[in-house]
């Protein structure tokens, strides 16, 4: 039976923000997984008599957010009582809070209960779309098997992969590199591959991860690109989070230089952060069409600056929004310091106006994923991946001011219904698909259990 959502306001986003239809008292309607009508509700009704019916009434009716880079493991390292101040760069960070202190001693049990909890979140928050990437060397081989259960269990969209790296666990990457070790990411992620197909799950879908250009060699970033062609799977890799000194004085080039040069880049490539770039390194990333995943809240916590997104967008590149799974998950507020970090940082609050904050996290997500024909706006014949915001906001939210809501009063609370894939995943503010917490009290477990291999008892 047909389901029709009514006598809400409809935001499409079709094709984009601006180009987008707002209706007032509209409707959509699903069918299985698939939008098959978006329209007035008066219309609607009349031609779905026999439909189940949800009424939306002062609801906002719109896409599910798509987040093009997350790291969801990384919850378990959330407000761990490390010693800071060994944290004196971004280099520290990755070196300490991000290996030694956590995917080092990652478990796959720790990927299930984290994964869950994070999916868990960002469902509540109205992003019905994640691209994660899992680490873990430690614990393979098998650590994405628990990512699957967890993504299945708990009806996120997730595109999933596993890191490929030569880093070797516990020795300096000054020091060595070992291309035994990135064999065996890409060995995860060919499990991956054959785990997806044979499920034939339409919901969880393989990306191939890849570190760096400074974690691998040319002959792994070459086999990157072969691996991603022949399984059609594309690729996600950071790019340029660290200062380029590193990579010149390794190669005398920069990073979008050496990926370029071995034939990695490409319009299926996601690539996160991209800060220290050059109007060289821009032109790389631009000719080779490829998808940044823009995470402003954590490029500022390592001090690493900020990308220079608006002439990304300027230049006509497509730009999405990730969060790396710091802080609380509310995609909300990775929007907002989004829209205001760029502002502060020109010295210009014209810059990042709300309709490009929101085709970052919609139009712009869903082309990056290449999944532009499937998700992100609504449009018949598009997956029934739909969110119902209830506006808590001192002023009304109409068709005229609601592209403010989502930069001034817009927060994750305001989530009152999720379906995704046409199945209805959180309803009146709580998940429907687990019990919340149960899930909360395993990935604190979990996250006790690691820091405990750090030392600590809590």
């Amino acid at each position: 039976m047909a389901l029709i959502i009514r006598n809400g306001l409809v935001l499409t986003f079709e094709p984009d923000t601006l180009g987008g239809e707002i209706i007032d008292n509209g409707a959509v309607v699903i069918d299985g997984n698939t939008i098959v009508r978006v329209g007035p509700s008066g219309q609607l009704e009349s031609e779905y008599p026999n439909a189940e019916v949800l009424d939306a009434g002062g609801k906002i009716i719109m896409p599910g957010f798509v987040i093009a880079h997350t790291h969801m493991p990384y919850v378990l390292g959330h407000n761990q009582p490390v010693d800071f101040s060994q944290l004196r760069s971004f280099w520290d960070m990755l070196q300490k809070m991000g290996w030694e202190w956590l995917e080092d001693i990652t478990t796959g049990e720790g990927i299930y209960a984290s994964t869950r909890y994070a999916a868990m979140k960002m469902l509540k928050s109205g992003t019905t779309t994640v691209c994660d990437l899992v680490e873990a060397p430690n614990a393979l081989p098998g650590p994405l098997e628990y990512s699957v259960r967890a993504i299945d269990e708990i009806g996120i969209r997730a595109q999933l992969g596993y890191e490929v790296s030569e880093r070797v666990p516990g020795v300096s990457i000054l020091e060595k590199l070992d291309p035994e070790m990135a064999q065996r990411g890409f060995e995860e992620n060919l499990r991956l591959f054959k785990q997806l197909s044979s499920l034939n799950h339409g919901r969880i879908t393989p990306r191939l991860g890849v570190h760096t250009a400074y974690t691998n060699s040319f002959e792994t970033l070459k086999q990157a690109r072969t691996y991603a062609d022949t399984h059609g799977c594309g690729i996600q890799i950071h790019i340029a989070e660290i200062p380029r000194a590193f990579l010149v004085e390794k190669y005398g080039k920069s990073a979008p230089e050496v990926l370029e040069e071995n034939g990695l880049l490409g319009s299926d490539v996601v690539a996160a952060h991209c800060i220290d770039l050059t109007d060289g390194d821009l032109e790389i990333l631009e000719r080779n069409k490829v998808n940044i995943a823009h995470t402003p809240m954590t490029n500022s916590l390592g001090g690493n600056g900020v990308a220079r997104v608006t002439e990304m967008l300027e230049k006509g590149m497509n730009v999405a929004l990730g969060h790396d799974c710091f802080f609380t998950l509310d995609t909300a507020e990775y929007m907002r310091y989004c829209y205001l970090v760029h502002k502060a940082h020109h010295a210009n609050p014209m810059v990042i106006p709300p309709f490009q904050l929101m085709d970052m996290v919609l139009s712009h997500g869903a082309k990056a994923l290449g999944m532009e024909h499937q998700i992100g706006t609504l449009k018949p014949g598009k997956k029934a991946d739909i969110i119902l915001l209830e506006p808590d906001s001192p002023t009304p939210v109409t068709p005229a001011t609601v592209m403010s809501y989502f930069t001034m009063t817009f927060t994750g609370r305001d989530v009152h219904t999720v379906f995704v894939d046409g199945r209805k995943v959180v309803e009146d503010r709580r998940l429907t698909t687990g019990d919340e917490e149960e899930i909360k009290a395993d990935c604190i477990a979990e996250g006790r259990a690691l820091w405990k291999r750090n030392g600590i008892s809590v």
